[in-house]
């Protein structure tokens, strides 16, 4: 008798979960005393009919308890919820396979993990016709979803229920990866269903002739001043500090007037990768400086002044002066793009990308590097080195940013002699960008030429004062 064939078209546009803030969990009660375990912005899951989904959230519960780097389980930051809103968005779509075919989790067979992957392997992209996702997304889905079955199955004390010769069959993959330089064995789940995944994306960085794109559409976009001053800000930020976005629209003012007083201005960046807060110094520019402070002093304060008190963070709503959310850059990046007629990606990631590529540039000269090889080389072999390369681009080990290297000397290479000073490279490069885009404002008679002699004057101070500093720090 032939099986019927399971739906896979079925409605995927509502979020199957909620995140749950201020969340407290009991631990155990002992000694008259209840200990409880911080569930702040854990996902509640939900049945596309939206009751709720009592396994996936026995799930979301197990997953609380799996110690984390700081014994906090995965990762819950931002407004997507981190680690735990990633997963809970994978086995979102096993819940909506099992609601439309009404089957039970522990009711699935093999044949029908392969049809709900193939299912998700149709999908198209309306907009571009292409499929919606890549192999290397399917696969991460699936693992994700194998995790959960494999919970499901122990739950009902079948524990070869996801297994080898299991009722949803797997295999377990052995490969050899790479490190910081030593070479270490990682085991996969692999399912049948899984297909040789598509190559990774490429570390693809921001072009300077679409910075200057984007920059040009921030000046000609009818909006406010306000607006107009906080985008150019972030564009700023995003070019010197190489921040995720999260950590960018993170930053307060008691960060920039720490780097205002500081003698070489460094600015304090909170990282929040893989599950843990930590900080990083970024060197920045005098230049950068200036541009935060008048933002504040003259374009933020308007909007903070008409609230009862200030929270402190630097970028705020026009209306309301509220902390912008993450996905806000996203959106302004979209719409910038979009009016400069930027048909290719311009995202604030690739700001990033382009900041690592520059970071690398900066150590090859530093070093004298003669080669992608040697660069390479030295960092496996310099720690002191290394660590500064992790430190600066916040990667937490050094084989992601190794994937920079090759971009950074076809950089380098565009100079005519190896680099006597990087610090003062970048300075100059900084000034040449920052004075393109005064002359063009002028130009464009967004600003008045009594406008464009003030900032030039202050610019030139600021340059001047840069490159000061970094002969002080080369002397030393």
């Amino acid at each position: 008798m032939m099986k019927n064939k399971k739906i896979t078209n079925y409605p995927s546009h509502h979020k199957l979960y909620t995140l749950i803030p201020d969340l407290k969990l009991y631990e155990f009660y002992s000694e008259e005393k209840l200990k409880t375990l911080s569930g702040h912005n854990m996902p509640f899951m939900v049945w596309p009919d939206r009751t709720p989904c009592l396994i996936a959230n026995l799930y979301v519960l197990e997953l609380r308890k799996r110690p984390g780097r700081r014994g906090d389980g995965p990762s819950r930051f931002g407004t997507k919820g981190g680690s735990f809103g990633e997963y809970a968005t994978k086995i979102s779509h096993l819940i909506r396979f099992c609601y439309y075919n009404r089957l039970n989790f522990i009711q699935l067979s093999n044949e029908d993990f392969y049809e709900f992957m193939d299912g998700l392997r149709s999908e198209i992209n309306l907009k571009t016709g292409d499929r919606k996702r890549t192999e290397r997304t399917l696969s991460s889905i699936g693992r994700r979803c194998l995790h959960f079955l494999s919970y499901v199955g122990r739950l009902h004390q079948q524990d070869n229920f996801v297994g080898i010769d299991g009722t949803i069959e797997i295999q377990i993959i052995d490969t050899v990866q790479y490190r910081n330089g030593r070479a270490f064995r990682r085991s996969s789940v692999h399912h049948g269903s899984f297909h040789v995944p598509s190559a990774a994306k490429t570390r693809k960085p921001i072009t300077e002739a679409n910075v200057e794109r984007l920059r040009d559409a921030v000046d000609q976009m009818p909006t406010s001043a306000f607006i107009r001053e906080r985008r150019q800000l972030m564009i700023s930020i995003y070019e010197e500090t190489g921040g995720r976005r999260s950590e960018i629209n993170d930053l307060t003012i008691d960060n920039v007037m720490t780097a205002l007083a500081a003698d070489i201005p460094e600015l304090r960046i909170k990282t929040l990768k893989n599950g843990v807060i930590e900080t990083r110094m970024i060197p920045i520019s005098p230049m950068l400086i200036e541009q935060m402070v008048k933002f504040i002093r003259i374009h933020r304060i308007t909007i903070i002044e008409k609230l009862p008190s200030d929270h402190g963070y630097l970028f705020i709503a026009e209306r309301g002066g509220h902390q912008l959310a993450n996905d806000t850059l996203t959106s302004e990046f979209s719409d910038i793009r979009r009016f400069a007629g930027i048909e290719e990606q311009a995202c604030g990631h690739m700001f990033r990308h382009a900041f690592c590529t520059h970071i690398a540039a900066y150590l090859i000269a530093e070093v004298q590097a003669t080669s992608p090889d040697s660069f390479r080389q030295t960092l496996m072999t310099n720690k002191m080195i290394a660590e500064r390369a992790k430190k600066l681009s916040g990667h937490s080990d050094l084989e992601s940013f190794l994937g920079y290297v090759d971009a950074a000397f076809r950089q380098v290479s565009k100079f005519s002699q190896i680099i006597k000073n990087a610090r003062s490279q970048q300075v100059y490069m900084e000034y040449e960008r920052r004075r393109k885009h005064l002359i063009r404002r002028l130009a464009e008679r967004v600003i008045s030429v009594e406008q464009y002699i003030e900032e030039e004057d202050s610019l030139t101070n600021a340059r001047d004062l840069s490159l000061e500093k970094a002969q002080l720090s080369k002397d030393e």
